[in-house]
């Protein structure tokens, strides 16, 4: 004989197999076998998180929360340097987040479309754009390679560089898996055949 039933703690007519309306505290570890895939309202779920500091299981509500999982920051620096952007102090600390740079625009002074770089095309790439850590925070580098630099026209005013940066944060403790890098060798192939090693996680 099969019994079926709801259990409700601190509800009279529970909905689900167990309804618990109020706090629970876990002692000791929790699993959670073959949880499924919630198919009812998005604005009754609510994803779970740790708190790195206090080690507390956490509800994150993005509606009420003062932090996202993914954040993007649009970086506007102007009167750069011709010699490019080589070391800004973003203040994100790499021990609660990771930072991409997501995207770039390069405009001469006064949001004039007028720049170019010294220096000959052959050596490639012409300048580069990289996220690094540094003293425990990240750094942002935009900058010409092989000694080239930003030039503008004589006529231009104000005569420097304005560089725009889309930073994509990530944080850290909402990430579940940070995949290694892939290598693949082309072979002087044009395309890719789908062999190269995939990512564990997607």
């Amino acid at each position: 004989m099969t019994v079926k039933a709801q259990v409700g703690i601190n509800k009279p007519n529970p909905t689900e197999m167990l309804d618990v309306n109020g706090n629970m505290k876990f002692s000791n570890i929790l699993y959670l076998e073959n949880p499924g895939v919630y198919l009812g309202s998005s604005s009754n779920s609510y994803l779970i998180v740790k708190d790195n500091g206090s080690q507390v299981i956490k509800r994150y509500v993005p509606e009420t929360s003062d932090y996202s999982a993914i954040n993007t920051v649009n970086y506007t620096f102007t009167g750069v340097n011709f010699t490019g952007l080589t070391n800004y102090d973003t203040g994100i600390p790499s021990s609660n987040y990771y930072l991409t740079i997501g995207g770039y625009i390069i405009r001469g002074g006064g949001n004039s479309s007028n720049v170019s770089i010294s220096g000959s095309n052959v050596n490639i790439p012409l300048y580069s754009a990289r996220a690094f850590i540094q003293g425990g925070t990240w750094r942002l580098k935009f900058l010409p390679n092989h000694n080239r630099t930003f030039t503008v026209p004589d006529s231009q005013n104000p005569k420097n560089v304005d560089i725009k940066l889309n930073i994509i944060v990530y944080r850290r403790d909402m990430l579940t898996t940070v995949n290694p890098v892939i290598n693949y060798n082309m072979n002087a192939n044009v395309a890719g055949t789908g062999t190269s090693p995939q990512p564990d996680k997607l």
